[in-house]
């Protein structure tokens, strides 16, 4: 009798948790609570912070503490707006947020974001049997420290005209055109690509060539595709060494290797 009175206790839980719902735009998981708002709740007392109203306005700014996974000292800050009474966003936040949470009466959501987490969020609701609750109380919860790490530092190919001096190498660029000069040295592992040096500078021009990603699309920032005159399509030439060892160059399709 006990086991089913327990029984029916749990599944009378599961119905009411699977009644709560939420929506966002940004977030992996949703699951649903009760109680209280506090991210502490969620997280360790100890790192996680919050920012935080319990009166929620039509528009509004949140503020908490500082996040000691950042370099500076000052507080956090994220602007957030209530559409509706219903439907919640934030954004401009001033560091990543890792989960937040909606309230209405003692019906909870809480909404998980990806690792690294995320600085804005839209059309955040909860959602119970259907139907939008209004929400009474929000919270932004930080500092857990799973941020992605930084990508690497851009790098660049210099200028020959100013840089004469190739990996120990002397350099003689021609009267005039531009032209990529490069050192790979046979003899050394990784051809000396690892190491530090310049592997190759670009001559008869002051400026640097900068990294550029060939999956952007042309026209946006960082794309290696340039607005061009160039009449025709040229295919990539390709310049492949192998520690066999041998040296391979594909120009215009057709493949070349020669032994070393």
């Amino acid at each position: 009798m006990k086991h089913s009175i327990r029984h029916a206790c749990i599944t009378a839980i599961l119905l009411c948790h699977a009644a709560i719902a939420s929506a966002s735009d940004h977030s992996v998981t949703i699951f649903p609570a009760e109680g209280n708002k506090q991210c502490s709740d969620y997280a360790a007392n100890n790192v996680i912070l919050q920012m935080a109203t319990t009166s929620p306005q039509a528009a509004g700014l949140l503020i908490g503490a500082d996040s000691p996974k950042d370099a500076n000292t000052t507080s956090e800050s994220a602007s957030y707006a209530i559409q509706g009474g219903t439907s919640a966003s934030f954004s401009a936040s001033t560091t990543p947020i890792d989960f937040a949470i909606l309230k209405s009466s003692r019906s909870i959501a809480v909404i998980i974001y990806p690792s690294g987490g995320v600085t804005e969020d839209a059309n955040m609701t909860l959602m119970v049997a259907g139907q939008p609750q209004t929400i009474t109380a929000m919270s932004l919860c930080y500092g857990l420290g799973n941020s992605a790490p930084p990508p690497p530092p851009k790098t660049t190919i210099k200028s020959c005209n100013v840089n004469s001096a190739l990996d120990q190498t002397g350099v003689t660029c021609p009267a005039n055109g531009r032209a990529l000069v490069c050192n790979f040295e046979l003899d050394t592992p990784f051809y000396g690509l690892n190491n530090g040096t310049d592997t190759c500078c670009v001559c008869n021009t002051a400026s640097e060539l900068q990294e550029c990603d060939p999956n952007v699309a042309a026209g946006q920032p960082g794309a290696c595709p340039q607005a061009t005159t160039k009449v025709g399509t040229e295919v990539t030439t390709h310049i492949e060494l192998n520690n066999d060892p041998y040296v391979c160059t594909t120009v215009a399709g057709v493949r070349k290797c020669y032994a070393y």
